[in-house]
Parts: C-alpha cells; sequence; structure tokens
C-alpha cells in the first residue's frame, strides 16, 4: 500500500506546527534560564526537526503540486 503525496504533505504542514508550539515553549525555557545548556540545546534540536519537517513538506507539496500522486517521479 503506497501513501500518497497529498498525505505526507498533510502529514508534515501538520509537524511544522507541533514544531512551532514546541519552538514557543523552548524559547520561553530559555528565556526563563538563559545560562542553561539543555534548553538551548533542546531549543536547537527542536528547530532543526522543525526545519527536517518543513524541508519535506515543500518536496511533497512540489510534487502534488507538478501531479505526482504517489512516488518520486
Amino acid at each position: 500500500m503506497k501513501v500518497s503525496n497529498k498525505t505526507k504533505r498533510n502529514i508534515n504542514f501538520t509537524l511544522i506546527f507541533i514544531g512551532i508550539a514546541c519552538i514557543i515553549a523552548r524559547t520561553l525555557n530559555v528565556i526563563s534560564d538563559p545560562e542553561s545548556g539543555k534548553a538551548w540545546f533542546e531549543l536547537f534540536g527542536i528547530i532543526v526537526l522543525t526545519y527536517i519537517c518543513f524541508d519535506s513538506f515543500m518536496t511533497y507539496h512540489r510534487r502534488v503540486k507538478n501531479g505526482i500522486a504517489s512516488g518520486d517521479h
């Protein structure tokens, strides 16, 4: 069973919103304790993960826009 590119795009779109909410939460942690290495590490990590989701979203967005229903042709 193949998952369509439209479904993959929508999943990544949802993950971007979750990532943004996490970035806000991690930013508040950094603001409350700017000397904490753990808070900075968590903020950096969620920014990277959100970027990966955004990059994946853009890939699937282009495929859907070009009419590629599934796969990577």
